[in-house]
């Protein structure tokens, strides 16, 4: 935690530590010559460093710690004593170097995430070149995530320190697809600014630099007589080295039909008291998002039928169309949705009602109906009916429209498929657990069959592989969900609580998902972006066509990411 400034000294005038530096055993003199008088079991027990330090010497009243400035040990000497800090962006860099000297593990997460908090484009580089020295991980994909996304507000900055960047930062950074750059010729003015700053060392790594550059053949003919001209290139001998010609270099530079944009992106509906709010993640992870748009109603289902995104609320029974391109929601009207044994859902750009319908002929109990939706006379028109099943869930899958019911005589599971296309219906393995109440969830080819009630039903999950074609059950739930939830998130399948409202009683079961790879469920920390999942839903966009027009949008200057939940 931070603090006001105190010094070592005035810890000992009053509160726990009042009068007892006369029994300081030790003494630590910085870089300075300074020195503190300090206790050897307080620091033992704090610092592996200071452990392996008085062993070692057990008998030695000085300790000189080198490389560590006076004001920053002395800083972390109060840390250690109060578990308070005073961080802020001139000191943070030092003292992560002195918490990871140190070994105080502790500190340095609490710093790692006071950078994080308060990351900059001035101070971002000099952030991520510091956490790349100390090696460690988690604090440095959090600060490089920050630069790609960044990167062009970064380049325009005199004082970011881009010319002082590690040549194996940089290169990451240009190499990235998520680079965040409006144009190729960004990445090549990077490559002659930071080349120029220091070109007798750095004229060796212009060819891999170059191999950075995503250029496009049609459109960069004027770039790349740019890039073959300039002195970096042409009077380069370590290219020549490479390439015998300029003609050679030109038949090899990086042409790439792999431009720097995602495969996906995720539209997040976040429910608040007012409505829903619309956000749109910078690429496919989930950890940058910009506001796009808002609803005054809240969002629990979205659609997605090329760039308009289809809008509903079951509770309320309003919908909306939202243009996720030009970011606007659109005067069109649109029939509502289901609010009772109903689904929407879209197989591509065709959108399609599934009902079940009560039937007063014994024969025809119950039956299902599917409707088709004509967008040029907004309007649904019914294309089939299936009878003697209760439908229970619907989702699409590998083109299709995927069923879970029961027979309508019978208490018994039931599983189909209807291919719009072909008109045609397939049965498929039914799960193996009864259940009166349920619902589905969809990922890649696989289904999720979820209990919609835990009072008193079972905690199991059912997963059905469509290239096995087989059903499996997961292992039973930790917790019991009074109204179970759940929702695919970044191909994982995360369960929750459903009842906000039981939030103001007791104290809920924590979320959890299933990790693929240990094949357990495990629980999401508090900390985590989806500790409170209940009040998100989630679309993914994957049409290749929509995802190039929105990135090209996000890439206009002026659009400010977000960091989507803090560290």
């Amino acid at each position: 935690m931070s603090s006001v400034s105190k010094s070592f000294a005035e810890i000992f005038n009053s509160g726990y530590w009042a009068g007892q530096q006369k029994f300081a055993d030790a003494t630590l003199e910085a870089n300075d010559g300074t020195n503190f008088r300090v206790h050897r079991i307080v620091l033992t027990q704090h610092s592996g460093y200071f452990r392996g330090l008085f062993d070692f010497s057990l008998n030695q009243e000085t300790e000189i710690i080198p490389n560590i400035d006076r004001q920053i040990l002395e800083s972390i000497l109060v840390y250690i004593y109060t578990g308070t800090i005073e961080l802020d962006e001139t000191n943070v860099c030092d003292m992560m170097i002195a918490s990871d000297y140190l070994l105080l593990d502790d500190l340095l997460k609490i710093c790692g995430s006071f950078a994080i908090r308060n990351m900059t484009s001035p101070n971002c580089l000099s952030i991520l070149t510091t956490v790349s020295l100390i090696n460690r991980f988690a604090i440095f994909e959090d600060c490089f995530r920050y630069a790609l996304v960044h990167f062009r507000d970064i380049f325009e900055i005199s004082n970011s320190g881009l010319e002082k960047l590690p040549f194996e930062i940089l290169i990451k950074l240009l190499e990235s697809k998520s680079l965040n750059v409006t144009s190729e010729r960004s990445v090549w003015e990077v490559i002659i600014s930071w080349t120029e700053a220091n070109s007798s060392v750095r004229l060796p790594h212009v060819p891999a630099l170059l191999a950075c550059l995503r250029l496009q053949e049609e459109t960069d003919a004027e770039l790349i007589v740019e890039i073959l001209s300039h002195t970096i290139v042409s009077n380069n001998l370590h290219i020549f080295s490479q390439h015998a010609s300029l003609k050679s270099l030109y038949q090899n530079l990086p042409y790439s039909y792999d431009p720097r944009m995602p495969n996906r992106l995720h539209l997040i509906a976040r429910n608040t008291h007012r409505g829903s709010e619309l956000y749109l993640t910078y690429d496919n992870k989930f950890d940058f998002w910009r506001q796009i748009g808002k609803a005054q109603f809240f969002i629990d289902t979205m659609v997605q039928i090329g760039q308009r995104i289809l809008v509903f609320s079951k509770q309320e029974n309003v919908n909306g169309i939202f243009d996720i391109v030009e970011e606007a929601w659109l005067e069109e009207e649109f029939p509502p949705m289901p609010r009772i044994s109903g689904w929407t859902i879209n197989l591509g750009e065709k959108l399609y009602q599934i009902k079940w319908l009560h039937h007063t002929d014994r024969s025809l109990y119950y039956r299902i109906k599917i409707s088709s939706y004509e967008f040029e006379r907004n309007r649904w028109k019914s294309i089939t009916k299936e009878h003697g099943m209760i439908a229970k869930g619907v989702v699409p899958l590998n083109n299709q429209i995927f069923i879970v019911g029961v027979q309508t005589q019978d208490d018994v599971m039931m599983c189909k498929t209807y291919d719009p296309e072909k008109n045609t219906w397939v049965s498929l393995p039914a799960p193996n657990v009864f259940r009166h109440c349920l619902f589905l969830k969809a990922s890649r080819e696989k289904v999720f069959v979820i209990p919609a009630d835990e009072s008193g039903g079972p905690r199991i999950i059912e997963m059905y592989d469509s290239n096995q074609n087989s059903w499996i059950s997961l292992p039973e739930l930790h917790f019991r969900y009074l109204f179970l939830g759940a929702v695919i998130v970044d191909n994982k399948i995360i369960v929750y609580e459903n009842n906000p409202d039981d939030y103001q009683y007791q104290d809920v079961a924590p979320p959890v998902y299933w990790d693929e790879r240990t094949q357990l469920w495990r629980t999401i920390e508090q900390s985590s972006p989806w500790f409170h999942i209940e009040r998100y839903s989630v679309l993914l966009l994957d049409d290749h066509r929509v995802v190039k027009d929105i990135t090209t949008k996000n890439k206009f200057p002026g659009k400010k990411w977000e960091r989507m939940f803090l560290v």
